[in-house]
């Protein structure tokens, strides 16, 4: 065999992303440019799809148009050139995850935009994920894994599959087709290179749209807060093959790097009363989302953040009310809920529910009066609800 014909050979065994380098979509003309990478949209549309018809996803225009306004901003004029132009998916969930399928759709959790102070820290997730999409990372580890099995790694499906698996919250029809492909998101995601290379880029994007870059650290810290919720292994929950507190650290490297560079600009953190003012549906949904879990406590967290925005909301108060009363029907927390649910009445005095869950604190805790005064006045403003005629026994044993 002469030397031609060896070097010849010797490409050919080389892996196809040593052959021809995968270039950002931000310097090729096309998306998807291959047909390789067309069967890879076509695949991860059907997963979108299938999750879109779950039930789990919610629309909501105001908070699709924000994201999409903070995608445009970490972007600039970057992908103009293609046409293309990212939207959001959000799923009602309250474990925090993010992911991006390979044509620019981003899927976010409610739980990951509730945990979040303000609008730098999402974007230190957001810019993340769409770096992903930029340097089209599913796209090339689908090509380094030379096999179909991987075409869906590093999605950042993980959050959605691992828990549709362990507890059903998801409708499991989602994984129904190739299925070992999805299944592989709930213990592997990009490698740690490319983890790494989208941490630096997210930072890039966040300088780009004059966010401070610092905020990136309290956003990825939060994503162990997945613990709660049983699922604090990072590589289960979040597209990260590298530790979650490696990532950290790397990002906290980076970020000296970048101050020390001449012309940094710090950065704002903008004011978080107008970040949850931008989400506040979400704030509401995840509220509830984990006061079925029993996390009591973040259904607060979520239900402070919604009435810092929106202060007169008498359902906010009333849920949070709510929230007391289900973690315990005794002591201080009782009486929390009480105060609630009279701040609920201050903001609408015709809110029958918070009169019939004072009453039965009242009827709890002895203090006849009130109980009947409470008990009385949610008959009178709900007389045929579907509960009154327990209400109405438990009135006239108190008289």
């Amino acid at each position: 065999m002469n030397k031609l014909a060896l070097l010849v050979l010797a490409a050919l065994l080389l892996p196809v992303s040593v052959q021809a380098k995968t270039k950002p979509a931000y310097e090729i003309p096309t998306l998807p440019e291959k047909e390789d990478e067309e069967s890879l949209w076509e695949s991860a549309s059907k997963h979108e799809m299938r999750l879109r018809n779950s039930g789990t996803v919610f629309r909501d225009r105001e908070i699709e148009a924000y994201l999409e306004s903070l995608a445009d901003r970490l972007i600039g004029d970057r992908l103009d050139h293609l046409g293309i132009e990212l939207d959001f998916m959000l799923v009602a969930e309250p474990t925090l995850n993010g992911w991006v399928y390979p044509y620019g759709t981003v899927g976010l959790h409610t739980g990951l935009l509730v945990r979040m102070d303000n609008e730098a820290q999402l974007a230190a997730i957001v810019a993340h994920e769409v770096s992903h999409f930029m340097q089209r990372h599913t796209y090339r580890e689908m090509l380094d894994g030379k096999k179909q099995s991987v075409l869906g790694k590093g999605l950042g499906f993980l959050a959605s599959a691992a828990l549709a698996r362990e507890t059903g919250t998801f409708d499991k029809g989602v994984m129904d087709f190739t299925g070992e492909l999805w299944s592989n998101l709930a213990t592997s995601g990009y490698s740690k290179k490319n983890e790494y290379v989208a941490d630096e880029e997210g930072l890039d994007l966040m300088g780009y749209a004059g966010l401070s870059i610092d905020e990136s650290i309290p956003a990825f810290h939060r994503l162990a807060e997945n613990e709660a919720y049983g699922a604090g292994d990072p590589r289960k929950m979040w597209s990260s093959h590298p530790r979650l507190e490696d990532r950290i650290s790397n990002l906290q490297k980076e970020i000296k790097k970048k101050k020390r560079k001449k012309g940094h600009e710090q950065g704002t953190v903008p004011e978080s009363v107008q970040y949850y003012k931008a989400i506040a549906p979400a704030l509401m949904i995840n509220a509830n989302l984990d006061i079925r879990e029993q996390q009591y406590e973040r259904a607060r967290d979520a239900l402070d953040k919604y009435i810092q925005a929106i202060p007169d909301s008498p359902d906010a108060h009333f849920l949070r009310g709510e929230s007391y009363r289900m973690q315990s029907m005794r002591g201080s927390e009782l009486s929390e809920a009480v105060a609630a649910y009279r701040e609920a009445l201050l903001h609408d005095s015709a809110y029958a529910d918070a009169y019939r869950e004072i009453g039965m604190a009242m009827r709890v805790t002895k203090n006849r009066g009130e109980a009947i005064a409470a008990f009385e006045k949610y008959l009178e403003i709900a007389p045929e609800a579907p509960d009154a005629g327990i209400v109405r026994g438990y009135l006239e044993g108190l008289q």
